[in-house]
């Protein structure tokens, strides 16, 4: 029940394109998850939208469900995960692999600070999603409701991947293109991700705000690769990502969600991370972000793909999903068992079978005699923190440390510094949180290399003719640390895409480097200058 938040819509369009948004009267209730009576460690995402679809897990074993095409009502079949049809309707070879994304990108702006945080309140977090299913995926499967029900058994059991890593995902919004697409979708994954992006920061996000949209396409994209993501994005204008619906089961494009999803939380693939581990073999299903995925689909995240998550949900720029859903946000009224706190409870933490927590009565979900509070910060040993005891320490320079205010088991709000603060030792000043420089500009351009990037003094306003790097007019002298971004480095290109070219100009005795942005340059026409908010004089910036 909790999978559909009250403002959740849903959107198709008419022959003549015009837009319909509908907010169900009623929420549909056929999406269920749980775990097998009998087997401790068991997990279920069943629906009984259309008779009975999803998964159980018994074990090490993967089963899915689904009813019988043509068949008496009634009927259904029941088979072990190896044996799901695969991309293009065929069942793939034994050692076929899909590969979800070659190498997820990195956004430009997620690479400019490298933040020293103490220690990570690991409290819940919950990701809005809104969900666009395009033309092809409708055209595959022909009717509006039927595309709906699958699009919600998707994020069922994406959310049912992420709640051990206490991450939940909740559908806000649905939209079907149902007549034509809103965009290029191109068997090219790249070419896709771009325009679906691209889309939804200005059109998606201006309608419906939400934390991320993740695009299903019915499109076969070429090769062997079934999704793409960029990485370390979510809450930012690349929070997104595409998804093949390459198997017959909902599971298959499900487990790519997850996968794509889980780049866009900061996490890399397992065989990309030194010493990671698996503790499930890739025969049975391995896990979710392993960079392909063979005949099981994956159960669970590696304890290395949790770490990444964490330490990047330890950025101040994520919090946008911090803000838990209301009491009176859940679609469909309070249901006790479904791990939000709703109106008339106290606590909820799951199933009297999958409850742990001995502040919360499970059965009622109302507070344990005696018991003050069950989760939060601020919450220890079922009694609130006193006032002024440490909830969430300071991550960096421009970041505040919160305290308990011995009122509430949650911690207040992350807040920073009041811009234009000094920071790292007068180097620079703090801005919305971070502490700008040039070096570490020149380090997210160039890259390591042998030796640091490091950066020259900037003498450029604006950049210089493509064909002639020397500057003939001299900035003036309290100008310098400001415009097109000059650096020291042993690489010879910077560490970006296509769309630019770079000149070396001789400062002296050191060659100093800088990158001029063509019109399709992305990444580096965000990083060519000196950044929003560095230092560039005694009180300047």
């Amino acid at each position: 029940r909790a999978l559909l938040g009250q403002h959740y819509t849903e959107t198709h369009y008419s022959a003549d394109g015009s837009e319909i948004t509908e907010k169900p009267d009623t929420q549909d209730h056929c999406f269920y998850q749980g775990s097998v009576r009998g087997h401790p460690g068991s997990a279920a995402s069943i629906s009984t939208c259309g008779g009975l679809s999803g998964f159980f897990q018994v074990n090490e074993t993967t089963f899915l469900l689904e009813p019988l095409e043509g068949a008496v009502a009634g009927r259904h079949a029941v088979y072990r995960a190896a044996h799901l049809r695969g991309k293009r309707g065929t069942c793939r070879e034994p050692r076929a692999t899909l590969e979800y994304d070659r190498e997820a990108k990195i956004p430009a702006a997620m690479k400019l600070y490298r933040w020293k945080s103490g220690p990570i309140q690991k409290g819940p977090r919950y990701v809005e999603l809104v969900l666009v299913a395009d033309n092809q995926e409708f055209r595959k499967h022909k009717d509006l409701r039927t595309v709906q029900n699958r699009m919600k058994e998707i994020v069922n059991h994406v959310d049912k991947l992420y709640q051990p890593l206490r991450l939940r995902v909740a559908l806000i919004g649905l939209e079907v293109w149902n007549h034509r697409d809103k965009i290029t979708v191109s068997p090219k994954p790249e070419v896709t991700l771009d325009n679906f992006l691209h889309w939804r920061e200005t059109e998606l996000l201006r309608k419906k705000p939400h934390d991320n949209a993740q695009l299903v396409t019915g499109v076969d994209f070429h090769g062997n690769t079934v999704g793409l993501a960029k990485k370390l994005v979510m809450c930012t204008r690349d929070s997104g990502g595409v998804n093949q619906d390459h198997s017959t089961n909902p599971i298959g494009a499900a487990s790519t969600m997850a996968h794509e999803m889980g780049h866009n939380l900061g996490m890399s693939h397992d065989e990309e991370v030194a010493g990671c581990r698996c503790p499930i073999s890739k025969a049975d299903g391995g896990c979710v972000m392993a960079g392909s995925v063979g005949l099981v689909y994956p159960k669970l995240f590696s304890q290395c793909s949790e770490q990444d998550m964490w330490q990047f949900l330890g950025d101040p720029r994520t919090s946008c999903l911090l803000n838990a859903p209301r009491a009176d946000e859940l679609y469909g009224g309070p249901v006790c068992g479904n791990q939000f706190v709703e109106r008339g409870e106290q606590c909820d933490c799951g199933t009297p079978e999958e409850c742990s927590d001995r502040c919360c009565n499970a059965t009622t979900c109302q507070l344990r005699e005696g018991a003050e509070c069950a989760r939060g910060e601020c919450c220890q040993d079922c009694k609130v923190k006193a006032a002024g005891v440490l909830c969430r320490a300071s991550k960096n320079d421009c970041d505040l440390a919160e305290h308990c205010s011995g009122l509430s088991a949650e911690c207040p709000e992350d807040v920073f510094q009041e811009n234009g603060i000094s920071c790292q030792h007068g180097k620079g000043y703090c801005y919305n949180g971070a502490c700008p420089s040039h070096g570490e500009q020149c380090r997210a351009l160039w890259g390591a290399g042998r030796g640091p990037s490091l950066p020259i003094l900037p003498i450029l306003k604006r950049a210089p003719a493509p064909c002639d790097p020397s500057p003939r007019v001299p900035q003036r002298r309290r100008d310098v640390k400001c415009g097109t971004l000059l650096c020291l480095s042993d690489n010879t290109q910077p560490i970006l895409g296509s769309g630019y070219y770079s000149f070396g100009y001789y400062f002296g005795r050191f060659k100093c480097k800088a990158v001029i942005a063509g019109s399709d340059a992305g990444e580096a026409a965000e990083l060519r200058l000196v950044p929003t908010g560095a230092k560039c004089g005694e009180e300047m910036v």
